[in-house]
């Protein structure tokens, strides 16, 4: 069975597949997290009849076979990163310190900054890392298996570890690399390491962290963000709240004594804040500000410049600028908002359906509609000039949306072409 047979045939699966993940993992929305990895995994894999079997019995079998293993690299990880930062934790907080909220909170906040800096590398320093990292294979054995050179191992590693000391960098506040020799080898091992176990020195020195938060009253910043085809699960925020990112999107939060704000930068982002009235939760998307107290809410930057906003419980307040728009956004309710003075219109459909693997378009345009499926799809998808307007409702599953595409002719006057660079125009007929 061919890769792409195998893609296509996956969404018949899919349910066995999340099922076989929920009773391995015991949660419900890994499983979920881990059966999208699986179907990138075979959007990805490359039709090469060499690589893939001639003939696949149990087509079942195989994809659990690729979801568990994915599962067992995602544990690893996760392992490799706890052991570190738990290192580092130990140091900081001195033998006599018993981890408590804040010191949990600072690891996890570690944690999300290495899993956004390690989901932002290129796909094959990815790969060289965690293989050199996670699984503790030689350089020379990942060189061989890659078909690559030793320097090039060497190189996509160096790279890694910069990158990962960059973010976590950011993530403790500082805007460069102290000292003059970071960037040789010795010095890229050493501040790597001094940044995984969160530094003995600085703004994490001596202890002073735990001291620091305390006195300052959680003063907190994070970045995250997420790669083609690839979602973030929910985050824990240093309020009791969660943050969760839709492929290919960016966000940086900021916390302190007084406010709570979080900028969405690219894509789509699901919130489920803690109630705090004396400090609002305040999201920033474009020139779109969205304030609430304790409610579960989604907000998208379109790729028409719109902002979305989607509220599944609670009530949430909407301003453009200085316009009040909407004061009491309420459950099941939503509000897109165009680029420009132009007037806001009620959305209809459910918060950030993209968290369940689904995407609902309710008379957007085709081009627009396009451009949200690329996010997830291997193939460069693109509507000519006459498509591009023409508007499309409907929920579509992202794992099928190679069958809403072939589709499409059937509610619309377009063709579906493939493209000799292996992608695919919709054109007005």
């Amino acid at each position: 069975m061919s890769s792409s047979r195998l893609l296509h045939e996956f969404p018949l699966h899919y349910d066995a597949v999340v099922g076989f993940l929920r009773r391995r993992t015991g949660s419900a929305d890994e499983a979920r997290e881990v059966a999208h990895d699986t179907w990138v995994r075979l959007a990805e894999a490359p039709a090469d009849p060499v690589a893939e079997p001639a003939r696949i019995e149990d087509p079942h079998r195989y994809y659990c076979t690729v979801a568990a293993n994915l599962q067992l690299d995602r544990q690893r990880r996760a392992q490799w990163l706890h052991q570190h930062l738990a290192q580092g934790l130990a140091v900081q907080a001195g033998a006599t310190h018993a981890p408590d909220v804040a010191d949990g909170l600072m690891y996890r906040q570690a944690v999300a900054a290495l899993d956004a800096a390690l989901a932002a590398l290129p796909a094959r320093a990815r790969q060289v890392f965690e293989a050199h990292r996670f699984h503790g294979e030689p350089q020379a054995a990942i060189a061989t298996r890659l078909g690559v050179a030793l320097n090039t191992v060497e190189r996509d590693l160096a790279a890694a570890h910069d990158h990962i000391a960059a973010a976590l960098r950011r993530w403790r506040g500082e805007k460069a690399a102290r000292g003059g020799g970071a960037g040789s080898p010795r010095g890229r091992r050493k501040s790597l390491a001094s940044l995984l176990g969160l530094g003995a020195v600085g703004v994490l020195g001596a202890g002073g962290v735990w001291r620091y938060w305390r006195q300052q009253a959680q003063q907190w910043q994070a970045a995250y963000a997420t790669p083609h085809g690839r979602r973030l699960a929910p985050q824990p925020l240093p309020d009791g709240s969660t943050l969760a990112l839709d492929a290919q999107s960016r966000a940086e939060a900021v916390f302190d004594a007084h406010r709570r704000a979080v900028r969405l930068l690219q894509g789509a982002a699901f919130f489920a804040v803690a109630s705090e009235p004396a400090r609002p939760f305040v999201v920033e998307a474009g020139a779109v500000t969205v304030s609430v107290l304790g409610t579960r809410f989604g907000v998208e930057l379109e790729p028409s410049g719109a902002v979305l906003v989607q509220v599944e419980s609670g009530r949430v307040r909407v301003q453009r600028g200085d316009q009040l728009l909407a004061d009491g956004l309420a459950a099941g309710q939503g509000l897109r908002v165009p680029v420009g003075e132009g007037a806001a219109s009620p959305a209809h459909g459910p918060a950030a359906p993209w968290r369940e693997g689904r995407l609902h378009f309710d008379t957007t345009p085709l081009g627009d509609a396009l451009q949200r499926l690329a996010r997830y799809s291997s193939l460069a998808l693109r509507a000519d000039a006459g498509a591009a307007p023409l508007r499309v409702s409907g929920t579509v599953e992202i794992a099928h949306a190679h069958d809403w595409l072939q589709a499409l002719p059937t509610a619309l006057p377009v063709r579906v072409r493939r493209q000799p660079d292996g992608g695919v125009l919709v054109a007005r007929r």
